[in-house]
């Protein structure tokens, strides 16, 4: 028991930190760190016979080197190359071609519960294109957001639609996707599309729906809100660039969704039709540029992107999954796992339990992504304790994950589309708050009858 109340400790006070706006990643990291050091400190071995280093203080820092070079070759990799290729599209502007053919229906839609759920479609499409959260928003307040309130829909009801755009998207170049298939075990392909989408499609249908009635509701017993300021911005041009260009950033899903449903035979992963996309991509600017010097430069954003990966994204899996080591060399997941399989009923509540986590840091840290990387890892020694599926605890921990960051004050997304709107945060999250509730309990209700 004293391993759980040292973890105990440990825990509450990463929380504190986090809590404080310290950086989660950092505290991951150095909670593992710790929690590695206590378990040296009770007497328990980190490596093997054969793997130890000789000094027990240094078998710390082979751990976590071990982990590190096991995300580098895997996941966090692939991670890294989608990111590459997402700065080397928004470098060529096929990006913005992108957003400009899916815009351009919308703007000549007339019912505004049409205009908000096709924007509301354009965002989760346009994520699996824009990882970054941060980064989508603010491209869908610049360009999408000033033409639809000119076209006299509700303000606040964009806004609300934006805000919720990067989510959950059923997409195999998620990163949270990729992790959660290798932590359980099964291609990414595999998870997506026979068990992920079965939720997610449904939860998002739910979820566009509920913004429609909700804003609407709002809007009558508001009026239709005014911003405050609007950011003068102009919609970024893509006039110099072929409409082909538009398919370009959609290439690597296309040619998973191409391997992964039509063409199974073939063993084809995401490295390699990133790569292969990227050719045909240069292959463009190369008929479009003719120029060598300017083909030279835009390939070195494509390394520089995958460098925004690594900081980003790939370290907060790196010490989310070192902290996950600490837990494990403590003594405290086996602790946990052998009690779990003690009680009734371990299963439900462990789904629940796992959710609160992810709401709890979630509010707390502006997402909650950070502890699902730290938890996914283990999910399969909890879902074996509790006989049931690791996807069935999986998913609707992911799923809240994401939904959080819609309803935190102190989320990017959230600070992004009310600063740039005029308005306050907490406004943006009275108007968020009712579509993620619906979600979440669309994805907890499938997620049992389903998995």
């Amino acid at each position: 028991m004293l391993e759980l109340f040292l973890t105990i400790i440990v825990v509450a006070g990463a929380v504190m930190l986090i809590k404080r706006k310290h950086d989660p990643k950092v505290i991951m990291f150095l909670s593992g760190i710790l929690l590695m050091f206590m378990a040296i400190l009770l007497g328990k071995s980190l490596l093997s016979v054969d793997e130890t280093t000789g000094i027990a203080i240094f078998d710390v820092f082979k751990v976590s080197t071990n982990v590190f070079y096991k995300q580098l070759t895997g996941a966090s990799f692939i991670l890294m190359l989608l990111f590459g290729y997402t700065a080397y599209m928004n470098e060529i502007k096929a990006t913005d071609v992108t957003i400009d053919l899916l815009s351009k229906p919308l703007k000549k839609a007339k019912s505004p519960t049409a205009i908000l759920l096709g924007l509301f479609i354009i965002g989760n499409l346009l994520c699996i294109i824009i990882p970054s959260a941060s980064s989508l928003s603010v491209l869908m307040m610049s360009t999408l957001f000033p033409v639809f309130v000119r076209a006299g829909i509700s303000p606040m009801a964009v806004i609300a639609i934006i805000a919720t755009s990067a989510t959950i998207a059923p997409t195999p170049l998620g990163a949270d996707n990729i992790v959660a298939a290798q932590s359980l075990g099964i291609s990414v392909t595999d998870y997506v599309f026979n068990y992920h989408a079965k939720i997610s499609i449904p939860a998002l249908f739910a979820m566009g729906l509920a913004h429609i009635v909700w804003s609407r509701y709002l809007d009558k017993k508001e009026g239709l809100l005014k911003v405050e300021k609007l950011s003068e911005t102009e919609t970024v041009s893509s006039d110099q660039r072929p409409i082909i260009y538009g398919v370009l950033p959609l290439l690597p899903l296309l040619f998973m969704v191409y391997f992964g449903v039509f063409n199974k035979e073939a063993s084809v992963g995401i490295t390699e039709v990133t790569f292969f996309a990227l050719v045909i991509a240069v292959m463009f600017e190369v008929i479009r540029t003719q120029s060598l010097n300017q083909i030279s430069k835009n390939l070195t954003v494509f390394f520089e992107g995958m460098g925004r990966g690594f900081t980003s994204v790939v370290a907060q899996v790196v010490s989310a999954m070192i902290f996950v080591e600490g837990l494990k060399l403590i003594g405290v997941i086996t602790l946990l796992s052998d009690y779990v399989s003690t009680i009734e009923g371990a299963g439900v509540l462990l789904v629940f339990v796992f959710c609160a986590l992810a709401i709890g840091i979630g509010l707390l840290s502006g997402s909650g992504l950070a502890t699902f990387y730290a938890f996914v890892e283990i999910m399969p020694n909890f879902a074996m304790a509790a006989n049931i599926s690791p996807i069935l605890l999986a998913i609707p921990m992911q799923f809240v994950s994401h939904f959080v960051k819609s309803v935190s004050p102190v989320s990017p997304t959230v600070i992004i589309t009310s600063s740039m709107s005029g308005v306050t945060p907490f406004k943006v999250i009275k108007r968020t708050i009712v579509p993620v509730l619906v979600a979440t309990i669309v994805t907890l209700v499938l997620s049992f009858i389903l998995l």
